[in-house]
């Protein structure tokens, strides 16, 4: 009788036990990013140049940066699109420090970065048509 008492209290014992880990409250923490807001706080045109520079700051070539926007926040920076008239779409990552890292938008999945996602259609420059008759 003994022995039944004491298994049914270890039995009580082990059904208190949780399977797996216990749950954690985890609270996520994002950096200020002055030059990512700077960037956004920027006209279209100018904020066109500023993706430019970083591009080539970073040993890209690009003739003219015609779309680019703010996609997300990865890790602790900033990721930004840009897209070049003549060599395609870059990912453009800027730390809360001011450093930024480029990568072409092809070779996000093998280093496995971010997918692009494409900007919004190229802004009409001054003497373009904006439809073709």
């Amino acid at each position: 009788m003994k022995a039944w008492a004491t298994m049914a209290a270890c039995a009580m014992l082990l059904a208190g036990c949780e399977d797996g880990a216990p749950e954690r409250n985890v609270t996520q923490v994002v950096a200020a990013n002055p030059h990512s807001d700077q960037l956004k706080a920027l006209s279209e045109p100018t904020r066109f140049l500023g993706l430019y520079r970083a591009l080539r700051d970073n040993g890209q070539r690009c003739k003219r940066v015609d779309r680019g926007e703010y996609q997300q926040q990865y890790k602790t920076m900033a990721m930004w699109t840009a897209h070049c008239t003549d060599t395609g779409d870059y990912s453009l990552y800027i730390a809360p420090n001011g450093d930024v890292q480029v990568s072409a938008c092809k070779d996000a999945r093998e280093l496995g970065l971010p997918e692009c996602k494409a900007a919004g259609p190229a802004a009409t420059q001054p003497g373009e048509a904006s439809e073709k008759r």
